[in-house]
């Protein structure tokens, strides 16, 4: 079943398919999401739909859906109930606690507020729900460096990314506690972007 697009098209900053492409990203995606279950949310232009097998369905939030033409074609093919929300998350007037999964893949570096964003994530996560993750990560030494010189330049460049954030700190001090983690380096891309991490979250207990 594919699902529908009922306010305009959606494809996100530098994730998009030609970048998964070139850089090998696809087997990535794969894995992330074979590990969502239930009803899932997903931030962005949707690279991973076509990914989605036992799941529910999928709810795609998108703020400059009309900008996107991609995903709607995307949608179309989808193996699984798909429906796109063009909105930003503080309007989708999604219910709390109704998602068993959140998938977040290369948005944590161009949110400008990941911390607000993380904790809208969680109110929106049920008590034994899972945020799934493949982001670009701070690295260490010489990276770390290169990163740190390239991050005005390449947020300018690549629609607010920031090669230098730590994306796995910002989940836990939002409240998440990591259950599965994997470093990798993204070989084929560009240095500040090479490090990355691919994880599942889960609510931290009060």
């Amino acid at each position: 079943m594919g699902g529908t697009l009922p306010a305009g098209k959606v494809t996100p900053h530098m994730t998009s398919r030609l970048h998964s492409g070139l850089y090998g990203l696809v087997p990535h995606r794969e894995r992330v999401v074979a590990g969502a279950r239930g009803v899932v949310l997903e931030l962005g232009g949707g690279l991973n739909v076509a990914h989605y097998r036992d799941v529910e369905r999928v709810v795609i939030c998108e703020p400059d859906a009309a900008n996107h033409g991609a995903l709607l074609d995307r949608v179309a093919a989808a193996a699984v109930p798909v429906e796109v929300h063009e909105s930003a998350m503080t309007d989708t007037g999604l219910v709390a606690a109704s998602f068993d999964t959140v998938v977040l893949t290369f948005v944590l570096c161009t949110t400008k507020e990941p911390y607000d964003l993380l904790a809208a994530l969680k109110s929106l996560l049920r008590a034994d729900g899972q945020l799934i993750f493949l982001e670009h990560v701070r690295g260490g030494g010489v990276v770390g460096t290169m990163q740190n010189v390239a991050s005005y330049m390449w947020q300018r460049t690549f629609d607010g990314c920031h090669p230098d954030r730590d994306a796995v700190a910002a989940i836990r001090e939002a409240g998440f506690f990591i259950t599965d983690l994997d470093r990798f380096s993204i070989r084929r891309s560009p240095v500040p972007v090479r490090p990355a991490v691919r994880g599942v979250a889960r609510k931290a207990a009060a």
